[in-house]
């Protein structure tokens, strides 16, 4: 096999152009003649023999040299996506070439669908300098007409319950149950350092890919993650970075995150100096085959780490999606106060979220598509309608009602002491300022305040007979305090909802109990 090949072919040497290997933005390798292209690692293939079928026989190979050239220029995310564009044209057996079927081409594809199609054929027509190219009437016809305009609702003007931004409520709801399903081992350390990154910075999950533990940085300015830019336009691979304030809580977690990953890979890949390479070594990494995980897929230039970050040894794309399959099928996952279903747990959504977010708080436009990384202010429009009604504070008369629905709730209710796990410890007792209500059930210590953090985690045993009621007027009491103080729909007022409900559904559940318990005995 040849090395890359820059010259235009000819029709007498394209076939053997086309065996040529090739570098492709990203800098990986591909050969035009394979039928899938994955020249980035971290990206799913573009199934280039699909792609073929959009054009008649005698001009397929030259529709591969264009795409060899198109790989050139964007990203192996772009190349797929113009791939799967070509093969639905194809499928439809339709020859983008053919002018004749230019409307029936546009009506079968999305806007942006159809927008990615012809700029690749103007590129092909005029910059590519193949003998054989798209006619200038079918370049002149895919721009003269308008794309279908077939798009639905935006998820976040339409507040969509499923895909748009969350709640206040749902989002502290996510944040508490992946706290506790790490903290007794429901969820991998990799799946709650990925949600708690997402929930903090809104990022695009191609920017938390690229992340390696060098990335981590403390100063005495604070705590910091060095982000990598993705999408906009000369954006390679961790060629530009924007940084983001982090909490310290978050800086000790992925900081403890490292000191795991180094300790399993000095245990597991002994040839690499891994204390020199850490630094360099991705957060979400490769690992290996479907049915053989390891701490990072084995691979002959590992020690490449000990110098720089590599991009072979990053999670693909798939593979970060399924990072958040499945974890709806926890039984204590939060329900959202607006559907009465199990939230859906989608990246994007954190995003979104951070962009209303920023809205309520009276961030201008800029510093809105700064945060969220926009090219402009266009589309921060679209957070900004919507702001003032996804940050509302639940309403004191549906408190009671929303109580029943969102299993904010997820401990065990016993009896009393003698009931519960730890029972017998008496510094796991759980007390108000006038009596013993709870018995924690975890095995270690907990600093958060207690009681009021406890009626949302998984491990804590409220009594039958202790006054709950206490604790929710109590409760009440400190959200109207931060209402008088701050507003609202402030922060600091909002973040009472989810601990309310707890209480309140502790008590619904007590309450339906003792009269469930007296009509047997009625009877």
């Amino acid at each position: 096999m040849t090395t890359v090949i820059l010259s235009s072919p000819s029709k007498n040497n394209i076939d053997a152009w086309l065996m040529s290997e090739m570098t492709a933005k990203s800098g990986g390798r591909f050969t035009p003649s394979d039928d899938y292209w994955r020249p980035d690692p971290t990206a799913q293939a573009a199934n280039v023999a699909s792609a073929k079928c959009a054009v008649i026989d005698k001009v397929r190979p030259w529709l591969i040299a264009a795409l060899s050239y198109y790989a050139m220029e964007y990203s192996a995310r772009t190349l797929k996506h113009l791939a799967y564009v070509l093969s639905k044209c194809g499928n439809s057996s339709l020859d983008v070439l053919d002018e004749s079927n230019i409307i029936a081409v546009r009506n079968i594809l999305s806007k942006s669908e159809f927008a990615v199609l012809r700029s690749f054929l103007k590129r092909w027509r005029e910059d590519y300098l193949l003998e054989v190219k798209p006619s200038e009437a079918v370049v002149d016809y895919l721009y003269a007409i308008k794309p279908r305009n077939n798009v639905g609702q935006c998820p976040v003007e339409s507040m969509n319950p499923e895909k748009g931004p969350l709640t206040p409520l749902e989002r502290r709801s996510i944040f508490d149950w992946a706290n506790d399903a790490f903290a007794y081992g429901r969820i991998t350390i990799e799946q709650f350092v990925y949600i708690r990154i997402l929930i903090t910075t809104g990022v695009r999950i191609r920017q938390v890919q690229q992340l390696v533990f060098g990335d981590i940085i403390e100063d005495e300015r604070g705590y910091f993650l060095k982000m990598p830019r993705a999408k906009n336009k000369g954006f390679g691979y961790r060629n530009s970075f924007k940084t983001f304030d982090i909490s310290k809580d978050l800086y000790i977690i992925l900081v403890s995150y490292k000191e795991i990953t180094l300790k399993a890979l000095q245990r597991e890949r002994l040839h690499v100096d891994w204390k020199k390479a850490i630094p360099n070594v991705a957060l979400f990494r490769a690992k290996g085959t479907k049915f053989v995980k390891t701490i990072i897929k084995d691979d002959p230039d590992l020690s490449l780490l000990e110098i720089e970050p590599q991009i072979k040894f990053h999670k693909h794309d798939g593979s970060m999606k399924a990072l958040l399959r499945g974890l709806e099928d926890d039984q204590a996952f939060p329900v959202s106060e607006r559907t009465g279903e199990k939230i859906h747990l989608g990246a994007h959504r954190f995003r979104y979220t951070i962009g209303t977010e920023l809205s309520r708080m009276d961030a201008g436009r800029h510093t809105i598509a700064f945060v969220l990384d926009h090219k402009g202010v266009r589309s921060v429009s679209r957070y900004i309608k919507v702001s003032a009604a996804m940050g509302k504070r639940i309403d004191d008369k549906m408190k009671n009602e929303l109580s029943l629905i969102v299993n904010a709730f997820q401990g065990r209710l016993v009896a009393g002491a003698a009931d519960a796990v730890n029972g017998s410890l008496t510094n796991k007792t759980i007390r108000t300022e006038s009596s013993a209500i709870a018995t924690c059930g975890a095995s270690g210590g907990c600093h958060l305040d207690a009681p009021v953090a406890c009626y949302t985690c998984s491990k804590f045993q409220p009594w039958l007979d202790a006054p709950h009621e206490e604790v929710l007027n109590r409760l009440m009491l400190r959200q109207q305090r931060a209402i008088d103080v701050a507003g609202e729909e402030s922060e600091v007022a909002i973040s009472f909802d989810r601990p309310i409900l707890a209480v309140m559904q502790v008590i619904h559940s007590i309450n339906a109990l003792k009269q469930n318990a007296e009509g047997e005995h009625d009877e």
